[in-house]
């Protein structure tokens, strides 16, 4: 039996079969293709973060694509002085969805109108959030921020010294009346100087209830030349001129301060918490006798931090998406986990069950009693937990207005003079206003 072959249409079958491939090649997109591509992908940027975290952030990341199919997270870490930079090189171009930056960073872009306002959206997003924290995003009306992370400072203090001068070491001062008061005490009976205070003059007037500026027909004109300012300036050159505080106060290094504390030559040590380490590695009779306690604060009740943010760009692509996975990176889950495990404090809501102890019961047993490490946790640690209660009274006091570093400056100038005795404090109110009015008023 033959078998005979149609050559003629063994060509046909394959000429067919060419132009087919040829079809699904160019004109059509291949199947894989089509499945890889069928995403909204939200490019997120971080701060010099991945070197210790990275496992973290893959495992949210992670996380949140398997919950959310349709969305492919795209991770870049950088520099905090390659972030700014990177983002305005691509302004106009191919945009990231959303990037972590200080409010300082922020103020020049607000400025530029090169964010998008949270707040447009119709989901609330704030009600996970402390409030105030929250708030620190607000720009001409309009919230600009998700709020992230944040490090404040502690009040440690010597319990001997406190006893020394006749000081209850429970009941450390709550208020700036409270340590003014005490710390006259503590130089005149122990001749220990009290504090070293770290001062930018216009915190000092926000913390009192200040108002820095008002707007008067459509301009900003400054707004806190008045008694309680005057009052502020007057007690710190009180306690300058006292000696109650070190006359070095404004200029010296922060590790002078430690030193002065592990010397017993300083009865309180305003800290972030990490600096506590070296009070636990140098002197374990100093680690013992530390009290600690949150900052005293001013009639507005609020204590200053250094907070972390993530914005949206005017015109980046997703924005619906990305304040989603924005929330969801900054949510009490993702940050109480983001907290425990860098020793950051988080800017969401956390239930007191997931605290280890509340400030109350720590204070008032720790503060009255004498106790080494195996007692507790790392003064570290035990601070942490201090400021966590604290979190509802806590902001970021980082100016947002249009030429507020120049204005701080000029103010951090005449307090500094005013305190060293070289003019008054009327007089250094005057030249403030003056100053930053000028400022204000320059095109």
């Amino acid at each position: 039996m033959k078998i005979i072959i149609n050559h003629k249409v063994n060509q046909k079958i394959f000429l067919f079969s060419i132009i087919s491939c040829f079809l699904l090649i160019f004109l059509f997109p291949s199947f894989s293709a089509a499945a890889e591509n069928n995403y909204k992908e939200v490019e997120f940027w971080t701060i010099n973060l991945k070197s210790n975290y990275e496992d973290y952030f893959l495992k949210k990341i992670n996380e949140y694509q398997f919950k959310n199919p349709n969305i492919k997270i795209k991770w870049e870490d950088l520099s905090f002085y390659a972030v700014k930079q990177n983002l305005m090189f691509r302004m106009g171009g191919d945009l990231p969805q959303l990037v972590n930056l200080s409010p300082e960073l922020m103020s020049s872009l607000l400025n530029e109108g090169h964010l998008y306002p949270i707040s447009e959206f119709k989901k609330d997003y704030s009600k996970q959030f402390y409030q105030k924290l929250w708030e620190t995003g607000r720009y001409q009306g309009k919230v600009y921020a998700f709020p992230w992370y944040l490090s404040s400072r502690i009040m440690a203090y010597n319990k001997e010294i406190f006893m020394i001068a006749g000081l209850d070491p429970a009941k450390p001062p709550e208020t700036y009346k409270e340590l003014y008061a005490a710390a006259e005490v503590i130089r005149e009976k122990t001749d220990v100087y009290a504090f070293m205070p770290r001062i930018k003059i216009y915190q000092e007037f926000l913390k009192a209830g200040i108002k820095l500026f008002e707007e008067k027909e459509g301009n900003l004109i400054p707004a806190f030349n008045t008694e309680k300012a005057l009052e502020i300036i007057l007690n710190y050159q009180r306690l300058a001129e006292k000696d109650i505080i070190p006359s070095d106060s404004l200029t010296a290094d922060f590790n002078i301060a430690v030193e002065r504390y592990l010397e017993n030559d300083l009865a309180i040590l305003i800290t972030a918490p990490q600096f506590l380490k070296r009070i636990e590695n140098d002197s374990e009779y100093i680690r013992d006798m530390t009290g600690l306690a949150p900052l005293p604060t001013g009639e507005a009740g609020i204590l200053n931090a250094s907070l972390m943010n993530f914005v949206i760009p005017k015109d980046a692509e997703f924005k619906k998406e990305t304040a989603e996975f924005a929330a969801f990176i900054t949510n009490s889950e993702s940050q109480l986990e983001f907290s425990e495990l860098t020793g950051v404090l988080p800017s969401a809501k956390i239930e007191t069950d997931n605290l280890d102890i509340t400030e109350n019961n720590f204070l008032n047993e720790y503060n009255n009693n004498y106790y080494t490490s195996s007692d507790y946790n790392s003064l570290t640690e035990n601070a942490r937990q201090v400021l966590m209660s604290n979190l509802d009274k806590t902001t970021d006091l980082t100016l947002l207005e249009q030429k507020s570093n120049d204005i701080i400056k000029l103010m951090d100038q005449q307090f500094a003079r005013a305190f060293a005795g070289k003019i008054s404090a009327e007089e250094a109110l005057e030249l403030m206003e003056i100053g930053s009015r000028r400022i204000l008023n320059k095109e």
